[in-house]
């Protein structure tokens, strides 16, 4: 697969608005737990389920295309690999793809949090994130 600037903005658009179906699907999840409705909560679930299967497939075409050559996988490593608090990108395109996938680091932070709750209070003391505290502290 050819290096596309063009293609990359799409994708990584593409990706960025799978994001933010999650982060809608989660605000939901989030008022059905409250309404303990298990039933619809499975069903978000798999909504979500299919929403992040999208955002996958758009990163996996995005790699491929890093594939053709070993300039196209270094020019597609910095453009999404960069530290985003200090990449400002030297074309318009390159500029557009940072602001992107800042808005989608924005966006994921926001499902992060919501997640977090929600995993908390479902899961107590055997919570992914506290088990994951711990481990960190170690």
């Amino acid at each position: 697969m050819e290096f596309n600037i063009e293609r990359i903005m799409i994708l990584l658009q593409r990706k960025y608005g799978a994001i933010q179906e999650i982060l809608r699907l989660t605000k939901e999840l989030e008022e059905i737990v409250n309404r303990n409705d298990g039933i619809s909560a499975a069903m978000i679930l798999q909504l979500r389920g299919d929403e992040m299967v999208k955002a996958e497939r758009c990163m996996e075409e995005l790699w491929q295309m890093g594939e053709s050559s070993k300039e196209a996988y270094d020019k597609l490593q910095v453009l999404m690999t960069s530290d985003l608090d200090q990449a400002v990108g030297a074309t318009k395109e390159e500029k557009k793809i940072y602001e992107i996938r800042r808005r989608t680091r924005t966006v994921l932070d926001q499902v992060q949090a919501i997640d977090e709750r929600l995993n908390r209070r479902l899961a107590g003391d055997k919570s992914f994130y506290k088990i994951g505290k711990l481990v960190s502290a170690i």
